[in-house]
């Protein structure tokens, strides 16, 4: 069975709690009637654990907290569920899926992004460009996949029970000119028409800011519901997910100082559309 990202985390948590109560992966093997090999996969997200086989784990471990127990029984039950994103396994790394998993469970996304409007904002035009810019060249077919995938991410904004999506964008991402001045006209336009909806926020960092913590580049902090946050860093040759409690406190201090740096949202609304009506002029 293929691991998820919810599996391997729900491995990694169930290694940190047998390191914590001291005990050898061989003595609890042993204890449970696994092999250590099957604990070893376990712990790495790759075999699906019982509710039985939790509980018991969790009560060799010494976890008593009943709602804690809860909390690791149901995401024993939700470690392998598939999302409509597999289906697209074969185009997706495995990055890329993390990522979409943990978009579609958060309850929040906060996104500082200096450069580009972040991908779920962004019009079919203006990520067909973004993409066509990669220096590997990619089939045709691989490109409308990429963008359909995009068009599906974004469905969470329009869903039942949307994520509030807090959007911190550089000056220099309304106005660098990706795909043409027809392709920005038309994506500073939807960021006007989406910026009305209650549970989405987009605020601009001016250039005049000066030094600000978002210098070493974009970042996403991912909230999700009775869970910790997740910090997700991309650069040029991967994806970088953290979870450590100083992480998570680092990346949302940095946040907060960004919001508070960046013009308030009509301000921003006011700043992109007289930049879209210099692009028109």
């Amino acid at each position: 069975m293929a691991s998820t990202f919810r599996s391997r985390r729900l491995g990694a948590d169930l290694r940190q709690l047998r390191e914590g109560a001291k005990l050898g992966s061989e003595a609890v093997a042993r204890e449970m009637g696994f092999s250590r090999p099957k604990l070893s996969r376990i712990e790495a997200g790759e075999v699906r654990v019982s509710q039985n086989d939790m509980k018991a784990l969790l009560s060799l471990y010494g976890v008593a907290d009943e709602q804690r127990r809860s909390l690791f029984v149901q995401a024993a039950r939700d470690a392998h569920k598939s999302g409509w994103w597999q289906a697209y396994q074969d185009t997706l790394p495995r990055t890329y899926a993390d990522y979409i998993a943990l978009e579609s469970e958060a309850v929040e996304i906060k996104n500082f992004e200096p450069i580009l409007i972040p991908g779920l904002l962004q019009t079919e035009a203006y990520t067909r460009a973004v993409i066509l810019a990669n220096p590997a060249v990619l089939p045709q077919a691989d490109v409308d996949r990429l963008v359909t995938v995009l068009r599906e991410r974004q469905s969470i904004l329009t869903g039942e029970r949307p994520p509030r999506l807090w959007a911190i964008l550089g000056e220099s991402a309304i106005r660098q000119t990706i795909g043409g001045g027809t392709v920005m006209r038309e994506q500073l336009a939807h960021l006007e028409a989406v910026a009305k909806d209650q549970h989405i926020v987009i605020q601009v960092l001016p250039h005049s800011a000066g030094a600000h913590p978002g210098l070493t580049g974009a970042f996403v902090v991912f909230a999700l519901p009775h869970d910790s946050d997740v910090v997700c860093v991309e650069n040029m040759t991967g994806t970088l997910y953290m979870d450590r409690p100083g992480e998570r406190q680092s990346y949302n201090e940095a946040f907060n100082h960004l919001r508070a740096a960046a013009l308030n949202p009509a301000d921003s609304l006011a700043l992109i559309q007289r930049v879209a009506q210099d692009m028109r002029e």
